[in-house]
């Protein structure tokens, strides 16, 4: 009996372990849940809150501090190289060098598990059974599954007489459900290009100072990166953001900026859509629109405002002696007695006599190309001379004819937090212009209307948000008093909805208005197609109930998911939103490349609900073309 018992007991263990090993398990681990898929853990994590670097990853079990972890930010993967791990905290922290996932995003790790007999990365023992394997019944995945503890008797229907070895097979994964259907768009490849003097793209003035022109050094650039030349004035605000065409030498006029004279950065970006970037070195161009009348003069970027103006004497150029020292750190002492000029900055002391071509660093004479002079009533100095006695570098630039002088290289950053484009004035951009699509949208309306703006909010919209923010302000002050905004942001968010969807409600305050527009971050994607069709219903349901009047602008750089074409990635087909529309009387304007699926998919709504269809490039701030 003995014997039969301990077989008894030894059939039941071995079945029970091979129950475990085929089956998809799930367990909760903190507030997260443990997936098992053959012999991988995928354990999801909080999600992104567009700050967070620091997430935790408590398990039911222990893993050994050299087991590889995998990171994923709404399924694309973060490379190594971008996350340490602490094994003893159970913490993984994303570096600095990237950006924190967005808002909303899922994010997970996975690791390794293998079988009892060969080297474990987990302890099996602690992991709880479940009493079935989670089924998935929608496009949603179930995270919520019952768990049982262990049967104290079980019941077998009869004894066998030895061990039955039950060999392990794969079992199809829960997470990632894999739908039969025709794909028409590839996963997006992360921008892995370096960032810094080994980006891979040149930008240069041509010798006559009118127009630059950028290249990449880079293959295969894939659709869902977007090309910037980005420029910053000298206090570093964003204050152009020039799209281009990567695949060929991109030249264009600066006379199109419109920039006043002074002194700028310029720096090429890469961006994909999931919001990872790489920029180059940013480089210091002056602009001086006097120059056929006057030489200007920049110290750190900075243009300089002098009394009397710069003047050229035997090939050096002569500047006011105080301004100048002032400007580079140094203290100065002027002796009208001997007329002789005294600065100090540190250990360096330099003296200079005006009238005399002989001056002295710390004492030891240097002989000058020109002497200082006094000039209505200024006493001027050669500024190459005093500039590279006090450390700095000068550079004469000959297009902008312009001084150029730097202490230390310039430190702009390039980072999408210190890129918010600064605005212009409306009036002066509308001048050089047609009319913009909103003031045209706003002319079509007689009436008092509520309005949502359904905007498309992935990173390739940068230039879009842009053009949204600066014109909001000229549409709500043209439309019937009385109306009021409100905003739909959306990205590609597959079946993620209720997460990612971000509703900003009713307001008739255009400064409100502008303010929730502005709290808008283009980010994440990854995805060729996005989820307008459910930003639509939402808009379409927050109308409210006694509204005369409402009208919906779309505004989307790529075609929406449909539920017809795109299985499981979708709640709505185009022709469900199509009947809502007319059946809550709205009227539905596009803002949406002018060919392609996108066209295509809003011009049936556009048409059927009394709308107009405009093209996306002309609702870009910066664009060229």
């Amino acid at each position: 009996m003995k014997l039969k018992r301990m077989m008894f007991l030894l059939s039941f263990l071995t079945i029970f372990v091979g129950l475990f090993t085929l089956c998809t398990e799930s367990v909760h681990a903190a507030n997260s849940t443990v997936f098992r898929n053959g012999d991988k853990l995928k354990l999801t994590l909080d999600d992104g809150n567009g700050v967070n670097r620091v997430f935790k990853f408590d398990l039911p079990f222990t893993i050994k501090p050299d087991t590889p972890i995998r990171l994923y930010s709404n399924y694309i993967e973060i490379p190594s190289g971008d996350f340490t791990i602490d094994y003893a905290n159970s913490t993984i922290t994303i570096a600095d060098s990237r950006p924190a996932p967005y808002s909303g995003s899922e994010n997970h790790i996975e690791l390794p598990i293998t079988m009892k007999g060969s080297v474990q990365s987990v302890d099996e023992s602690t992991v709880t059974p479940l009493e079935e394997e989670p089924k998935v019944t929608q496009p949603e995945v179930e995270t919520h599954i019952k768990e049982i503890s262990t049967p104290t008797k079980p019941e077998v229907a009869q004894p066998v007489d030895e061990p039955k070895v039950i060999e392990s097979q794969v079992t199809q994964p829960v997470v990632e459900p894999k739908v039969d259907q025709a794909v028409d768009e590839s996963p997006e490849i992360p921008l892995t290009i370096p960032s810094g003097e080994n980006f891979p793209g040149t930008f240069t003035i041509n010798s006559s100072g009118t127009s630059f022109s950028v290249r990449l050094k880079i293959k295969n650039i894939q659709p869902t990166y977007t090309s910037y030349v980005m420029v910053k004035n000298a206090d570093a605000q964003l204050i152009k953001r020039i799209q281009f065409d990567p695949e060929t030498t991109f030249t264009y006029p600066l006379s199109n900026l419109n920039l006043s004279t002074g002194g700028y950065y310029f720096y090429i970006k890469m961006i994909d859509q999931s919001g990872n970037s790489a920029a180059s070195v940013p480089q210091f161009v002056p602009i001086n629109n006097n120059k056929a009348q006057q030489v200007e003069v920049f110290i750190d970027g900075k243009l300089q405002q002098y009394e009397q103006p710069a003047t050229s004497i035997s090939g050096s150029m002569l500047v006011p002696f105080r301004a100048v020292f002032e400007a580079l750190g140094a203290k100065v002492k002027w002796d009208g007695a001997t007329k002789t000029v005294t600065a100090t900055k540190g250990n360096t002391t330099i003296k200079l006599t005006v009238g005399s071509r002989d001056a002295y660093i710390n004492g030891k004479l240097v002989r000058l190309n020109a002497a200082p002079r006094l000039i209505n009533g200024k006493v001027m100095v050669p500024i190459r001379f005093v500039s590279e006695a006090l450390g700095a570098k000068v550079k004469w630039n000959i297009a902008a004819q312009s001084v150029v002088i730097f202490l230390a290289p310039p430190q702009v950053l390039t980072t999408s937090e210190n890129e918010q484009l600064m605005e212009e004035n409306e009036d002066d951009s509308e001048s050089q212009s047609n009319t913009t699509i909103l003031k045209k949208i706003s002319t079509t309306f007689s009436k008092s209307t509520d309005i949502v703006f359904v905007i498309d909010v992935t990173s390739s919209m940068t230039g879009t948000l842009d053009y949204v923010r600066q014109k909001v302000k000229g549409f709500v002050d043209s439309v019937p008093a009385g109306s009021q905004f409100a905003v739909v942001a959306f990205r590609d968010i597959n079946l993620k909805a209720d997460k990612d969807l971000e509703f900003l409600e009713f307001t008739t305050d255009k400064n409100k208005l502008k303010g929730n527009l502005n709290m808008l971050r283009p980010s994440a994607g990854g995805d060729l197609k996005e989820s307008g069709l459910e930003a639509i219903q939402l808009a379409i349901s927050k109308f409210p109930k006694n509204s005369n009047s409402k009208t919906i602008i779309f505004i989307t750089d790529a075609p929406v998911h449909d539920k017809n074409t795109d299985l499981g990635k979708a709640r709505f087909s185009v022709d469900e939103i199509n009947e809502q529309l007319q059946k809550n009387g709205v009227i539905f304007n596009a803002i949406v490349p002018a060919n392609g699926p996108a066209n295509k998919q809003m011009k049936k709504l556009v048409d059927t609900n009394k709308g107009a269809l405009y093209d996306i490039k002309d609702a870009k701030l910066n664009l060229a073309k």
